[in-house]
């Protein structure tokens, strides 16, 4: 008996309630149960390449940034000045002039490590600001092959225990020789949990993407959830003359590595508010080259219009589950097995979610 066979009997189970995709009281005990304690994609080394250095974002409702060090590693930071709350910078990118983060409200400064260094006219008795007790608040930020990741609690597994067994599985493809190409990002209606479950099952493929239905050979497609790592394996072999082969991730809760021997496609949310995320692609290639702009455009273009065809679909699937009239749906036991795993893996981290 094959597999599919085997997967064939099994009871088909629930899917989570409607509730959950629109609710902000949840959304915000996501932001501080799931997405704070997991490492968040950022950035890329590329864009802090000296030291003073930084970038600067919102992300999941927390402003940051993150700054290189003169030793070359980076220091993440809140971007809240300690005196009364000011943004550090409004910036997203730059250079920090003489080495200090100066705060622009009252002009206190700290050095690129967040320890305070002056607080010039405060007036305060000998000892009453000592730097150990008013520097930054600071964020955890490491690097991964070129890659930039945050996470807003300090304590936790480092970026590498975190990915698991994505770094052996891709030490051959050469991501740090890839260099950025393009970026396409969308604002959408959507919950990060219904596009997150769209990505985990290609039962829809057939229906809605042509263009990859060309290039892999669907029938063997396959996705593989190892709930121990947090981690979802992807595979569908090439077509001949397909566009496309490789080793696909997706990281609970959002992060998705589609990587190849010529280049990447790297994608994450960022998650606005119940029902609504922030989708982030970035194009890498080997070569960036005048020459191969048309070639790259076009890898770039094939694979941002399959997740155009997902979003608009999900952006309907989004608009139904807030009506109050679908509840609760079922789950293949054949072709969401991973949709099964993703939306355990949320409710391991929110307990008490459907009580």
């Amino acid at each position: 008996m094959s597999i599919i066979d085997r997967l064939d009997v099994q009871p088909a189970v629930p899917t989570l309630p409607a509730s959950v995709y629109r609710d902000p009281a949840l959304f915000e005990r996501e932001r501080h149960e799931i997405f704070a304690r997991n490492w968040l994609l950022f950035g890329r080394s590329d864009q802090l390449p000296s030291p003073g250095d930084f970038l600067a974002a919102t992300i999941i409702g927390f402003p940051v940034i993150v700054v290189r060090q003169p030793d070359g590693s980076l220091r993440g930071l809140h971007n809240v000045c300690r005196h009364r709350a000011a943004m550090l910078t409004q910036a997203t990118a730059g250079s920090l002039p003489g080495g200090m983060i100066r705060c622009p409200y009252h002009s206190w400064t700290y050095g690129l490590d967040g320890c305070l260094n002056r607080a010039p006219g405060f007036g305060a008795a000998k000892g009453e600001l000592e730097p150990a007790e008013w520097s930054l608040f600071p964020i955890a930020a490491e690097e991964w092959r070129g890659l930039v990741f945050i996470r807003i609690a300090t304590t936790g597994e480092s970026l590498v225990d975190w990915l698991g067994p994505i770094v052996p599985l891709a030490a051959h493809y050469p991501l740090e020789g890839q260099r950025f190409f393009m970026a396409k990002d969308r604002e959408v209606a959507i919950d990060w949990k219904v596009y997150g479950e769209n990505y985990l099952e290609c039962y829809h493929c057939p229906n809605m993407h042509p263009g990859l239905c060309e290039s892999l050979d669907i029938s063997r497609y396959t996705i593989d959830p190892h709930p121990e790592h947090g981690l979802f394996h992807l595979y569908g072999p090439k077509r001949d003359g397909g566009m496309t082969d490789g080793l696909y991730f997706y990281r609970f809760p959002y992060l998705m590595l589609n990587l190849y021997q010529w280049g990447s496609s790297i994608a994450t949310l960022e998650p606005l508010g119940a029902g609504r995320v922030r989708h982030i692609n970035w194009y890498l290639f080997s070569d960036i080259g005048p020459e191969r702009a048309e070639e790259n455009r076009r890898s770039a273009e094939w694979s941002a219009q399959i997740v155009t065809e997902d979003l608009e679909m999900t952006a309907g699937v989004q608009r139904n589950l807030e009506t109050g009239i679908y509840q609760r749906g079922i789950l293949s036991p054949r072709q969401e097995r991973a949709v099964q795993a993703f939306q355990d893996m949320v409710r391991a981290a929110l307990p008490g979610l459907e009580s």
